[in-house]
C-alpha cells in the first residue's frame, strides 16, 4: 500500500491543488457573470469631495431636510433634498437617477420622490444624453432630486449613481444631511 502512495503522489498533489482551484475559478467565473449587472464595487467619495467614473466628474454632493409647503407627507416621514454637481468634460455619457441608501442601521434605499411631491428644481434628476436637446447642458450641471425618507434616517447617506457601462463599479457620494 505504501508503495501507492509513493508512485501517485505526484498526481495526488496535482488533486489538492487543482480541485480547490478549478471550484474558485469556476465559482468566481459564474459569481461575475452574474454581478456584472448589478452595483458591486462602490467608488467612493467621502462628504464634501468628488470622483471620477468613465469621465464623468460627480460630486460634491450635499443633502438637507427640507419642507414643501402644502405637501402632505406620509405620517413619520421627512423630506431629503440631495444636490450634486456633475461634470463630463463635454461628454454626453448618460448616468442613472440618484438612488439614496442608509449606509449604517438597516442599509434602506430610495429612489427620488421627485415626481410624487411638489419640486420645482432647476437642476436635472440624471445625466441627460441627448446632446441635440436643446436642454441638454454644456458645461458642469446640478442634478436636485427629493427622497422622502422615514423620519428616524440619521446620516451618513450614500447618493449612489450607476453608469451603465461601468457595472459592477457605481458612484457613492457621502452625505450627512
Amino acid at each position: 500500500m505504501n508503495d501507492w502512495w509513493r508512485r501517485n503522489r505526484v498526481a495526488l498533489v496535482a488533486l489538492v491543488i487543482l480541485l480547490p482551484l478549478t471550484a474558485g475559478v469556476v465559482g468566481g467565473w459564474e459569481w461575475w457573470k452574474r454581478a456584472q449587472g448589478d452595483t458591486v464595487f462602490p467608488v467612493t467619495a467621502a462628504a464634501g469631495e468628488t470622483v471620477e467614473l468613465a469621465g464623468i466628474s460627480f460630486g460634491p454632493a450635499a443633502a438637507r431636510e427640507i419642507s414643501i409647503p402644502g405637501e402632505e407627507l406620509p405620517p413619520g416621514t421627512k423630506v431629503v433634498s440631495v444636490s450634486v454637481t456633475v461634470d463630463r468634460d463635454g461628454g454626453a455619457t448618460p448616468c442613472s437617477r440618484p438612488l439614496l441608501h442608509e449606509l449604517h442601521g438597516e442599509g434602506r434605499t430610495w429612489g427620488d420622490d421627485a415626481t410624487t411631491v411638489t419640486w420645482k428644481s432647476a437642476g436635472f434628476a440624471f445625466c441627460p444624453s441627448d446632446p441635440e436637446d436643446e436642454s441638454f447642458p454644456d458645461g458642469p450641471f446640478t442634478i436636485e432630486v427629493p427622497y422622502v425618507v422615514p423620519d428616524d434616517v440619521v446620516g451618513p447617506l450614500g447618493v449612489e449613481f450607476t453608469v451603465a457601462n461601468e457595472l459592477p463599479r457605481y458612484v457613492r457620494l457621502v452625505v450627512a444631511p
